[in-house]
């Protein structure tokens, strides 16, 4: 049978026979330090025994803990069955990228793209004593550690913003190798993520963005009716490029918005996906928005010489009226087109947000005409003066 034995305070493991599928012990390193490992159970293919181990620093009782949650793994079969060679932080955010790949975790594809750019920031990032990220060995890896790595994304130019970013890969990633028994704990919840500082969002005012669609339609009619849509229902620019013609019921002036055109990037390309919530809505339209869709219809009719299909996108690339406009394509057009106006695409859904506020709506409404959570929208225009705060300070009047 195996067991543990202490001798001078010193805890080795012992061995008579054979040991049983999740039985381990614990053994003596040096001071501080300790060995621990479990049965298994045989490889699948080879029919050899296999052990999980790990290096405990601590306490004699600490390793007796760490022992307890990897048998706890190896039960829950968190453990991984063919073994790993993750011993460092990197080969961890390897395997994360490699379940993402696999298809073993979902993420939107630009999604993807930033992961893949967080983890390379993450792994190149040089620690106090000189060593790499990506070289820190897993087992050794604590929230000090991460913390370490955060001052040192600082303190080569990274903004708050890109730390932030890069500490949510982080934390799945090591996640995903305690789920799969590489780690007892994910230390990175216990370090301090780098604070954001919250801005008011710009927001054009309604002169200004009537002007702008004047001067932009002199210029690129269909980019005018495009941001004419945009403006007045508030939609992401993926979402636009992502509408189909059946998606529009102008009868009902109203509009089903369940898509959006995201580039995967390299080997990916443009691909139609659901949007960013996942959550599809159906959102009402002002009459510039039909007249805009309308001016769209016989525009490509002409363009394309033929009846509209049902799958044609509203705004198809010019080569062919089912192929997506690239979004990178439309914002080159519209930084063309505004001249000297600081106001983006971006700006545009902001109008909307911030003027169905300062009209007295509800953050609910908004959000759901956005496509936003009410939490969110909060967080991002919570400082308008809007209709409901003027109400609530009229009860304050002293005069």
């Amino acid at each position: 049978m195996s067991g543990v034995s202490t001798a001078g305070g010193r805890t080795t493991s012992t061995s008579t026979r054979r040991r049983k599928r999740g039985s381990g012990g614990v053994t003596f390193v040096r001071d501080g330090v300790w060995r621990i490992d479990v049965e298994i159970g045989r490889d699948s293919v080879t029919g050899k025994r296999r052990r999980a181990s790990r290096t405990v620093e601590g306490t004699a009782r600490d390793a007796e803990v760490a022992l307890a949650r990897l048998k706890v793994a190896d039960h829950e079969r968190r453990l991984p069955s063919g073994g790993t060679r993750a011993h460092s932080v990197g080969a961890a955010l390897d395997q994360y990228l490699e379940a993402i790949d696999h298809g073993l975790i979902e993420l939107a594809p630009s999604t993807v793209l930033t992961s893949r750019s967080a983890i390379r920031t993450m792994k190149a990032i040089e620690m106090p004593d000189g060593r790499l990220f990506g070289n820190v060995r897993l087992s050794k890896l604590g929230w000090q550690d991460i913390e370490h790595l955060y001052a040192g994304m600082r303190a080569s130019g990274r903004g708050a913003d890109w730390t932030r970013r890069c500490a949510t890969v982080l934390t799945r990633a090591l996640e995903l190798a305690r789920k799969r028994g590489m780690l007892d704990s994910n230390p990175s919840k216990d370090a301090s993520r780098p604070k954001t500082t919250r801005t008011k969002p710009y927001s054009p005012t309604l002169g200004d963005v009537r002007q702008l669609l004047a001067d932009v339609a002199a210029v690129d009619p269909e980019l005018g009716d495009a941001a004419t849509i945009l403006a007045s229902t508030g939609m992401r620019r993926g979402e636009l490029l992502g509408l189909q013609w059946n998606e529009i019921d102008l009868r009902a002036d109203e509009i089903h918005v369940g898509f959006a055109i995201t580039d995967g990037g390299p080997g990916v390309g443009l691909i139609r996906k659901a949007t960013k919530r996942s959550d599809w809505r159906d959102v009402p339209l002002t009459g510039s928005a039909v007249a805009a869709f309308e001016a769209q219809r016989v525009r490509l009719i002409d363009r394309l010489s033929r009846p509209l299909e049902p799958t044609d996108y509203v705004f198809p690339s010019v080569a062919s009226g089912n192929l997506p406009l690239r979004p990178e394509t439309l914002t080159g057009r519209w930084a063309a087109s505004r001249g000297t106006s600081p106001v983006t695409i971006l700006h545009l859904r902001h109008f909307a947000a911030t003027s169905m506020l300062d009209a007295g709506e509800s953050y609910r409404t908004v959000a759901d005409i956005l496509g936003n959570s009410e939490a969110t929208l909060r967080l991002h225009y919570d400082g308008r003066t809007d209709a409901g705060k003027r109400k609530a300070i009229e009860a304050l009047e002293l005069g």
